[in-house]
């Protein structure tokens, strides 16, 4: 999880947007390099496996909600495995297949282009990485450009086999925080788990004081190997 968070608050000459970011290119796909795409990568020969949608889905959330320009590359939306050679075409039934994949990944497009306009901070420079629990591999980012309501955005990550119906984690601000995106949602695929991702009121913390370096905590439930993104 440190490693993650290096990653997400990398910036180029402190710009995030001088920077490229993806987890699939033409290099490390290349048939002629004997690469493969990430879900083979994720488990060789069960590339539409549970676990590898379920970890390909959490790669493109935490894409679509870090600072820098998302870089999909071509059929990562509709789950392409393999490797990549230009002189193949892209196998096109994979988009009616995992077309609850390709819904996935329209909608991290529409947040991260502030759609709805409630997730402006995803276009942003700016980024806290203020959750980071090695132990039980979840991670947590606030997204912000000017702050405030519609703008502040916290993305949380499980990045672990298992669902929690209650973690808590700070808040920038009270009041209640509403879920944007689930990535464990059955309309997605159906042998997701529907984890519910509620909507949550942040409160003043208890008696252990200030909860991550925010002045606001909260519950949020999460499935495993999902991402949600929660916004006011």
């Amino acid at each position: 999880m440190d490693d993650l968070r290096d990653a997400i608050t990398h910036s180029f000459e402190e710009d995030a947007f001088k920077s490229l970011i993806f987890f699939n290119n033409h290099d490390q796909c290349a048939l002629i390099n004997h690469n493969f795409r990430l879900p083979d990568r994720i488990w060789m020969g069960h590339a539409d496996s549970w676990v590898a949608r379920k970890r390909h889905t959490l790669a493109a959330g935490i894409l679509f909600t870090s600072p820098g320009i998302p870089m999909i590359f071509q059929g990562d939306e509709f789950l392409e495995w393999g490797s990549w050679d230009p002189a193949q075409v892209l196998d096109w039934s994979k988009r009616t297949t995992f077309t609850g994949i390709w819904d996935l990944f329209q909608s991290l497009i529409r947040l991260r282009r502030n759609w709805f306009n409630n997730t402006r901070g995803l276009r942003g420079q700016s980024v806290n990485v203020f959750h980071v629990n090695n132990d039980d591999k979840m991670i947590a980012y606030h997204r912000y450009a000017d702050g405030g309501p519609g703008d502040d955005t916290i993305v949380v990550a499980n990045f672990a086999n298992r669902s929690y119906d209650s973690y808590t984690i700070g808040f920038p601000c009270a009041g209640v925080w509403y879920v944007r995106f689930n990535s464990d949602w059955s309309g997605y695929s159906p042998d997701f788990g529907n984890q519910a991702g509620y909507d949550t009121t942040a409160g003043a913390p208890a008696e252990e004081g200030v909860r991550d370096g925010m002045p606001y905590q909260g519950n949020i439930g999460i499935g495993p190997y999902t991402v949600l993104i929660l916004s006011q």
